[in-house]
């Protein structure tokens, strides 16, 4: 019993690294992605410059309205949360092991029961952090996703406007 509870602290442990390595890869996109917004901006910043007729006009201040929340989702992706990590040192695990130790004190292998109690608890906060970094993640990629979006249709939007200055009848 003991080596599949084992197997499955491990298993919980992978999980857990998994979801840290996912805010990473997240917080990543964000960064990427934001410097394809401030593209964007100084894109549309030198249409303007170029002087843009009435639709072309139009289409840059919807992309100046996109490329606006799609910055602004980018950087709360980005805003700094803490992640919940095992606290292996803490106060808690000692005083845990104590109350487990004086509680199993009275009966037959007490340090076999106290280890599978203790290994229960740890797999129990794991999987509390785990849900609890699974919610950040969520939160995180629900941002980064909105971004993206403002982000497209601002790309769409200047690509249009290109296509304007390509067909304009010469004046």
């Amino acid at each position: 019993m003991e080596a599949i509870s084992e197997i499955r602290l491990g298993e919980i442990n992978s999980k857990e690294d998994l979801s840290l390595r996912l805010g990473d890869a997240l917080d990543m996109k964000a960064s990427i992605s934001l410097a394809a917004i401030i593209f964007l901006a100084t894109q549309t910043a030198y249409l303007f410059d170029k002087g843009l007729a009435r639709y072309g006009y139009y289409l840059q201040v919807v992309s100046i309205v996109c490329i606006v929340f799609a910055a602004i989702y980018a950087l709360l992706e980005l805003w700094p949360i803490e992640y919940g990590l095992p606290q292996p040192e803490s106060l808690i695990v000692t005083k845990r092991i104590k109350e487990l130790t004086d509680h199993y004190g009275a009966y037959p292998n007490v340090e076999e029961n106290v280890v599978k109690s203790f290994m229960e608890d740890e797999m129990a906060w794991a999987q509390n952090r785990i849900a609890d970094n699974q919610n950040k993640n969520r939160r995180k990629s629900d941002l980064l996703a909105r971004s993206f979006w403002f982000m497209g249709v601002a790309v769409i939007l200047n690509l249009l406007t290109v296509c304007l200055f390509l067909f304009k009848p010469n004046a």
